[in-house]
């Protein structure tokens, strides 16, 4: 699914992505009184006194250039007024396998193949004396000290290019779509398993099968989580017994295609008529209807503290809140219950960069102190890209430290407690009017 030489996407519409995308940049440098630009894709480094690496991901300011992940020490060259060149590492090698170089990137970039890091520095070297103002984006390791770089990742630059990464053209987000349709699949086959006794460790690999990826090549580590694990937000470990009782099942996969992501959760209850499964019903509701309320204009914070007083008045609705709704609000009770954002950007990040950026100058909005896990600040606006995933939890070391509250029925909460928890994620892309849900269309072509 990552391989340079196998990716399947509309050329012409990367073609119009490409050309907005260097018009993005020539702004921004031109802006920024820079002469070009050099994109490292960068290279794996070793774990500590070892020869194995970690998973290789592209400088995700590279992958808007070129989609994949097959793209060690390749770099991207960028200026005003000169068409973008890509300078490729394809060494003669018997040990490791290097895809060929495609044929489509003849027609979006100047082209050069090298087969030693060597070669491709010196011929870098040599175009960059040209410029007199030269800004390097991404990582330097592989770089030789001598190269003609004035600056490296100027903040005001970097901030320019990742404010403008929330706005996705017609093509990311069609790469995500893809990443969505993958992902897709994996859900509905660890549903299956789940629903089939599995273990944790079963339905990861049940995931992995459905969705034709590796771990490699997924945007990030699985979260399966039976049971209580549910109450961990991360959870990263897979049992590989199956509990003695299956309760619930959270899962929260995604998928990666050419290097854009889908970031989806789902959660299950093993009784499908119990007080667990019609909580996972009323939370999944009013996920919807809040969607249903997006639109440009409306800040992000708004939507989360619009969800956090939804999140109480389901507590309230479920016999765990003895205080009304309003008052569980106004005291910060219902974080506890739900102690992280609604929400995050989404694009060759799982979470996207530029949250807090107000503007291309680069100015922020850091979120409330009350919700200082909130992950994206800024104004809904068309063409982005985000994640709207509220949660109910039984997390016992938030709970503990308020186990004196007269105003919670601590007998519904160890009703709920071997449940862990759970989050709905859906992927959403603004339009000029509203939403458009991209998960929930490909789960109903799918089931």
């Amino acid at each position: 699914m990552n391989g340079i030489s196998t990716l399947n996407f509309d050329q012409p519409e990367y073609q119009k992505h490409v050309t907005t995308l260097f018009a993005e940049w020539r702004n921004a440098l031109e802006t920024h009184q820079f002469d070009a630009a050099i994109v490292t894709a960068g290279n794996g480094i070793p774990y500590y006194d070892d020869d194995q690496y970690p998973n290789f991901h592209a400088n995700p300011y590279f992958t808007r250039w070129i989609p994949s992940d097959d793209v060690e020490n390749a770099i991207v060259l960028v200026a005003p007024e000169e068409r973008p060149q890509a300078f490729f590492l394809r060494p003669k090698d018997y040990w490791h396998h290097y895809p060929p170089i495609p044929n489509w990137l003849d027609s979006t970039f100047d082209l050069d193949v090298f087969e030693n890091i060597e070669s491709l520095t010196a011929e870098l070297e040599r175009r960059l004396h040209q410029y007199s103002r030269t800004a390097l984006i991404g990582p330097d390791a592989g770089l030789p000290g001598n190269v003609n770089i004035t600056e490296k990742n100027p903040e005001r630059l970097v901030n320019q290019l990742r404010y403008r990464r929330a706005f996705k053209t017609p093509f990311e987000i069609d790469q995500i779509e893809a990443a969505t349709q993958i992902a897709v699949q994996g859900h509905i086959a660890a549903r299956k398993m789940f629903y089939e006794h599995g273990s944790e460790f079963d339905i990861h690999m049940a995931y992995l099968k459905a969705s034709g990826q590796t771990e490699a090549q997924l945007p990030y580590q699985n979260i399966i989580a039976l049971n209580e694990h549910a109450g961990t937000l991360h959870y990263q470990s897979y049992d590989q017994r199956p509990p003695e009782q299956h309760r619930s099942f959270l899962i929260d996969a995604g998928g990666r295609v050419n290097g854009f992501n889908s970031d989806i959760t789902r959660t299950y209850s093993a009784k499908r008529d119990d007080g667990f499964s019609d909580l996972i019903s009323a939370l999944e509701q009013k996920q919807q209807e809040l969607i249903d309320t997006i639109k440009p204009g409306i800040p992000y914070p708004q939507l989360h503290e619009t969800m956090q007083l939804e999140i109480s008045q389901i507590l309230n609705d479920f016999g765990i809140f003895k205080c009304s709704a309003e008052a569980a609000f106004k005291t910060d009770l219902s974080t506890v219950f739900l102690p992280h954002g609604l929400g995050h950007l989404l694009g060759t990040q799982t979470h996207d960069v530029g949250g807090y950026l107000l503007n291309e100058k680069g100015d922020t909005q850091a979120p409330d102190t009350k919700y200082q896990s909130l992950r994206f600040t800024r104004t809904v606006e068309q063409n982005q890209v985000f994640t709207i995933e509220p949660g109910i939890y039984f997390i016992p070391m938030l709970l503990d430290p308020i186990r004196d509250s007269k105003d919670i029925d601590w007998n519904r909460v160890e009703d709920f407690l071997p449940y862990g928890g759970i989050r709905i994620e859906d992927n959403v892309l603004v339009t000029n009017k509203g939403t458009k849900n991209i998960t929930r269309p490909i789960f109903q072509s799918f089931e």
